[in-house]
């Protein structure tokens, strides 16, 4: 195998991309099917401290929780509205009272042992549109899902590996138990730990 001389990425005959068709949706034990597009929304607002007089950036941090959502719109296929495909018993979003997970099962190694599986917790419908349209006769619903949190591992284990090229990965220990446990509050980023009403 040949690698670009610039950035060491491997060129081979097997593919490296990552595509879509190695991607499964689950809710619960059920694969949503005839879904169009699915996107991950992960966003954390950065406060910058400044200084007067010098222009200058003294600090920079997070000024509140990552917020993670998902956007889909999915094809009404199987006699199925959105969110009976995703395991739901009702239609109208008024209903809703318990939240549910969603898991992205990525292929992306070639084996389902070695699948990255990202599941998104507490998921809550935020929004859910249903457009008719006269000039396409196709109903594809749309919805905006809120989720408290976001894990992800690979077969046991943190997902960042460095990849086939084994890049060297920066190790922190908080950063790889949030990454697969997730953050639940009660400082436990830092290293406090909760048991009954006992901290330490």
């Amino acid at each position: 195998m040949a690698e670009f001389p610039q950035s060491g990425s491997i060129l081979s005959l097997i593919p490296q991309l990552g595509l879509s068709t190695r991607i499964v949706i689950k809710v619960g034990s059920t694969a949503v099917g005839a879904v169009q597009e699915l996107t991950i929304n992960q966003q954390r607002d950065i406060i910058r401290h400044e200084e007067i007089g010098t222009d200058g950036v003294v600090d920079s941090h997070p000024r509140k929780a990552a917020q993670v959502s998902i956007t889909i719109n999915r094809l009404v296929f199987d006699q199925l509205r959105l969110p009976e495909a995703f395991g739901r018993g009702f239609i109208n979003l008024q209903a809703q009272r318990l939240p549910f997970d969603v898991q992205v099962i990525d292929r992306f190694a070639g084996t389902n042992d070695l699948a990255a599986v990202h599941t998104y917790h507490n998921c809550w419908f935020g929004r859910y549109t249903q457009p008719y349209r006269a000039d396409n006769y196709i109903i594809s619903e749309t919805a905006d899902i809120t989720c408290e949190y976001a894990t992800a591992m690979q077969n046991g284990r943190s997902v960042p590996t460095g990849g086939l090229r084994g890049i060297p990965v920066e190790f922190d220990s908080i950063e790889r138990s949030t990454d697969l446990h997730g953050r639940r509050g009660r400082l436990d980023s830092s290293g406090f730990r909760t048991v009954g009403s006992r901290t330490f």
